[in-house]
């Protein structure tokens, strides 16, 4: 049974996760406004079709991978972070990188690709039409999909656990062909966006264990900040509490 607190949530006896360490998964949206504002002002993109494209035909069915990605990349998040919390604050930070970079690509370069025409025939179809209502057919050089999946799938040790490892790469293979089969994006995207990922890892892994802790603090530091001021606060009406009580005696 899980047992959660303001300090731990223990799953079991060999497996507990600090609290504070999941607050970094509140600076993705904050980034990914960006994505909302490159969105609205793009009006036409560039076209990345290739033969590769035409190829893979529309398929449906994909549309439950690339769902469930919503899904996939906190369960990633947190087998890493079971597995190595150094590993997991390097996850975070080459996602931070390799968003800000698509996002600076999709303002400089922006990208179209013409969707097909799907009827309502089916469950999967209207899904899909969910999909293409809620999100412009622009700005897709290059895949942040593919790009936060590839991060999960790299970062995910085999040596740590053989299951979770066949998990993100199976499931995030298939989460990564999804955004072409459903014509969410070009295979230029998926190409570009494993790029961004291998660069930004090689760097990433030169960062010593000691600074990538002091990233991963920040939370603790900031906390015991505010509980310090705190008590701080708390002594000092209770000081003032007193005196006057003292004075009024006295009087």
């Amino acid at each position: 049974m899980v047992e959660i607190n303001l300090n731990t949530i223990k799953v079991n006896n060999k497996i507990q996760i600090r609290t504070l360490d999941l607050v970094w998964f509140m600076v993705i949206p904050l980034i990914n406004i960006n994505y909302y504002i490159a969105s609205t002002i793009t009006k036409n993109g560039h076209n990345l079709a290739t033969i590769f494209d035409k190829v893979m035909k529309f398929n449906s069915i994909f549309i439950i991978p690339y769902v469930y990605w919503y899904v996939y990349i906190v369960i990633g998040f947190i087998i890493i972070l079971i597995q190595s919390r150094v590993n997991y604050m390097r996850t975070f930070l080459s996602f931070f990188i390799g968003m800000g970079i698509c996002y600076c690509i999709y303002y400089i370069y922006p990208t179209e690709i013409i969707r097909p025409n799907i009827e309502n025939s089916n469950v999967l179809n209207y899904l899909v039409n969910i999909i293409y209502s809620a999100d412009r057919s622009v700005n897709c050089f290059p895949s942040l999909h593919a790009l936060t999946t590839y991060f999960i799938m790299r970062y995910t040790k085999y040596e740590k656990n053989k299951k979770n490892f066949y998990y993100t790469q199976i499931v995030g293979s298939l989460i990564i062909l999804s955004t072409v089969f459903i014509k969410q994006h070009f295979v230029a995207d998926i190409i570009g966006a494993m790029v961004i990922c291998e660069v930004i890892i090689y760097f990433m892994n030169k960062v010593s264990e000691d600074r990538i802790k002091k990233v991963l603090d920040i939370p603790y530091k900031i906390k015991d900040k505010i509980v310090a001021n705190l008590k701080s606060k708390i002594k000092t009406k209770a000081i003032d509490s007193d005196e006057k009580k003292f004075f009024s005696r006295k009087i």
